[in-house]
């Protein structure tokens, strides 16, 4: 009897440790969501430069000249800037939303399973 209260002990201590490692994972997850939702121009990895009209301006005149294809003007070149900042805007948002609710989940669940298993583990410690 003895050893399969020891058995569930170190099950129990397991779950607390996988609980506990998985819980600081997500708590980086939602950090790093929120920094990135906080600027969502800088966040991940972009292919064009969006924090300045004139960086896009610069990447879309490179791209037109390797092509030898319609050269924009200005206008239109402002009107695809926009466009591709409110794209990578609400993207972010979108993604960073979606990490937040998904990582927030997870603790909740860590914060069960670290609950239960530690009760589990001191219930058969006090039974010795």
């Amino acid at each position: 009897m003895e050893k399969k209260q020891k058995i569930i002990q170190v099950y129990a201590v397991i779950i607390c440790v996988v609980a506990v490692i998985t819980f600081l994972i997500s708590v980086s997850s939602i950090v790093s969501a929120a920094i990135d939702r906080s600027d969502p121009l800088y966040a991940g990895r972009f292919e064009q430069k969006l924090s300045s009209l004139e960086n896009f301006k610069v990447d879309v005149l490179k791209s037109t000249q390797k092509d030898q294809a319609f050269i924009p003007n200005d206008e239109e070149i402002h009107g695809m800037y926009e466009a591709a900042k409110g794209n990578k805007i609400k993207t972010v948002q979108h993604q960073s939303f979606r990490t937040i609710m998904v990582s927030s989940l997870i603790i909740v669940i860590c914060i069960i399973l670290f609950g239960s298993h530690w009760w589990l583990m001191r219930k058969i410690g006090k039974s010795d």
